[in-house]
């Protein structure tokens, strides 16, 4: 018979309240939109057929185009009491009401496998080979999945019973070995009572009919299609997974799904490896490789400030051939991994800093010998993308593990550098996958998956996570070193500081600081320079001015290596033009000359201001300041 079927407890059984959900529970995984599509993508993708692109469509229904009561009661006949039952883990204000329609949600995945392995299977252990059917419906925190696979913990699949109010799912499955289809569902509840004590799981399915409650998933080819139309699936016979979530959480909307799938895997999506359709009744958006850049810049906002500059740096990754990746020397192969300039050879380091300094993007492939105890060394890598970006003043780096964004990896910052961290070689993967916690989302040395592995394990992941900085170490430890004497003209503090401090006294709290003696040998100057945004003002200095002054001004975006003021081009801006202003104003000052990246002046109010702004934020701005005794002005009419 068809139906909900669950076991009543019997003595000897342990109570057990689930609790895979709150794995996902966390600052990184901030809502249930953001874990389904984490963890039910990163399954997707781990049973992609080779050679397809993984498609996965996530389809919300909407109080207006939810299931009628009588294809609810249809589905969950057998169900309704034990939803209902008290303490059984669902909050009142949840349990729904069977009179009224069903919203749900529809994940569906294709060109993957499906749930392969004998559906009557009761016990894995039992029997050989792999068997994802019973992973996915009867077994929970096991997993059947290899080391060259996304996922390693065997819960991932619990954020689909999380996202529904009533912790339900029903599950659709065309197999690729054998072009079988099946159906099936299953609630995660707490143990209650209803009448008797139940334990904690029910299974929507056909009854094996020896009384054991073992439910068997349903093969009717005329109750089957009666689900996919109910439910508005895609899938037909195609091999694949379909999941419906009945009542989804109110917080998975449209934008939360596009949003998740943006943050978390925009790196396959720009590889063309995945391709995710995210649609309500009323509203599809399509994200693969080529509509993914377009899409964010339409949504705009916060969203498209923070991304796209990153998916600009990941498109140009994905497409970058690999003789064009340089290689850094192997660290040691005997010991931990560690940084060094001897790593580096000398040609590498020119040619890095020569893009750097240009605004261009560099590739650093870094191999490292991955040593698992027990097992032989083996030789593998992983790659660093970076490009020089002065809006990223947080520097944090992006790190991705197949595909997968680890979002919260503990991992010094590079202020001014945008990069990215990509590991997908199997051994190095497979490393960095079993420092992970349950949600993918950080890096733990001391997880139980990785303590104790690998030689040196703790070290070397501290290797990992500190690339980015130490690379720019490197690169800015070695260059030219800068003219002392043009750095000297130049005192830069953040605009806003210079606002909080117009009120203060010298040395209060927050006020401006006392003056700074002159180094030896330098002598006190009658001008500053202060960094505004956009630009630069240019402020009485330590020593009064002796008028008549005049100074000239000079300005050129910064390079890493050499003089800026030599490497100035027309093309990068003109004082005289637009969008370069003095604003507000000059005060104290007569303007003789302002060409080019000049500008002279003639200071005639010992409180004299000039502020100049309109440059590129993006780029650091170097400016030089010297005093003329002398100059000759062209008068001739």
């Amino acid at each position: 018979m068809i139906g909900w079927h669950f076991k009543p407890k019997v003595p000897g059984d342990t109570i057990r309240d689930p609790i895979h959900g709150e794995f996902f529970a966390t600052d990184a995984i901030s809502d249930p939109g953001m874990a389904l599509i984490r963890e039910g993508i990163q399954n997707s993708l781990d049973a992609g057929r080779p050679g397809e692109i993984v498609t996965v469509r996530a389809f919300l229904s909407g109080k207006e185009h939810a299931a009628p009561p009588a294809v609810f009661a249809l589905y969950f006949k057998g169900a309704q009491p034990h939803l209902e039952a008290p303490n059984n883990g669902i909050r009142r204000d949840d349990v729904p009401s069977w009179r009224e329609p069903c919203p749900f949600l529809v994940f569906e995945d294709f060109g993957t496998h499906g749930l392969e392995g004998g559906p009557a299977e009761a016990f894995r252990a039992k029997s050989g080979g792999k068997n994802h059917f019973y992973h996915f419906f009867r077994a929970e925190g096991q997993t059947d999945k290899d080391s060259s696979q996304r996922g390693s913990w065997g819960v991932g699949k619990h954020v689909f019973w999380r996202s529904s109010r009533t912790s339900t799912l029903l599950g659709y499955t065309v197999r690729a070995s054998d072009d079988l289809r099946f159906l099936m569902g299953k609630a995660v509840l707490k143990c209650h009572w209803v009448g008797d004590d139940y334990c904690q799981d029910g299974y929507y399915g056909v009854s094996r009919g020896d009384g054991s409650q073992f439910a068997l998933p349903i093969d009717d080819s005329q109750t089957i299609e009666g689900f996919r139309s109910a439910f508005r699936l895609r899938r037909n016979r195609e091999p694949g997974l379909s999941v419906v979530v009945p009542w989804p959480d109110a917080e998975i909307t449209h934008e939360t799904l596009l949003r998740a799938v943006v943050q978390g895997y925009f790196y396959p999506v720009l590889a063309g490896q995945l391709h995710v359709l995210v649609e309500t009744p009323d509203v599809r958006t399509s994200l693969d490789k080529e509509s993914l850049i377009p899409e964010v810049h339409r949504i705009g906002g916060l969203l498209s400030e923070e991304l796209e500059p990153l998916l600009e740096l990941a498109d140009w990754a994905r497409s970058l051939p690999e003789d064009q990746k340089p290689s850094i020397q192997m660290p040691d192969p005997t010991r931990a991994w560690k940084w060094d300039r001897s790593l580096f050879p000398d040609k590498l380091i020119q040619d890095l800093q020569e893009k750097l300094e240009r605004l261009e993007r560099i590739a650093v492939r870094v191999p490292v010998t991955v040593r698992e105890k027990g097992a032989p060394p083996t030789e593998s890598f992983y790659d660093v993308f970076a490009v020089r970006d002065p809006s990223d003043a947080a520097g944090r780096p992006t790190f991705v593990r197949e595909g997968v964004i680890i979002p919260k990896v503990d991992a010094p910052r590079s202020r001014g550098v945008r990069a990215l961290v990509v590991a997908e070689d199997g051994p190095m993967a497979s490393f960095l996958r079993d420092a992970e916690n349950p949600s993918h989302t950080e890096w733990q040395h001391d997880g139980s998956n990785f303590r104790g592995k690998y030689r040196s394990g703790r070290s070397d992941l501290m290797f990992v996570k500190r690339s980015v900085h130490e690379i720019v170490r490197v690169l800015s430890e070695t260059e030219t070193k800068e003219d002392k004497v043009l750095l000297a003209d130049f005192f830069s503090l953040p605009a806003a500081d210079a606002v909080r401090s117009r009120n203060k006294k010298p040395g209060q709290e927050g006020g401006p600081k006392a003056p700074v003696p002159a180094p030896p040998g330098q002598r006190p100057t009658p001008f500053r320079v202060q960094k505004i945004q956009g630009g630069f003002s240019l402020l009485p200095g330590d020593k009064p001015v002796t008028r008549p002054c005049i100074l000239e001004i000079r300005a050129a975006y910064d390079v890493r290596r050499g003089n800026p003021l030599k490497r100035y081009r027309t093309s990068d801006f003109r004082i005289e033009a637009a969008p370069i202003r003095f604003a507000p104003p000059p005060h104290g000052v007569e303007i003789l000359e302002c060409e080019g990246n000049r500008v002279l002046v003639e200071v005639c109010d010992p409180n004299f201001r000039i502020h100049v702004a309109g440059f590129d934020p993006r780029r650091d701005l170097y400016v030089k300041v010297e005093p003329r005794e002398e100059i000759l002005v062209d008068t001739a009419s």
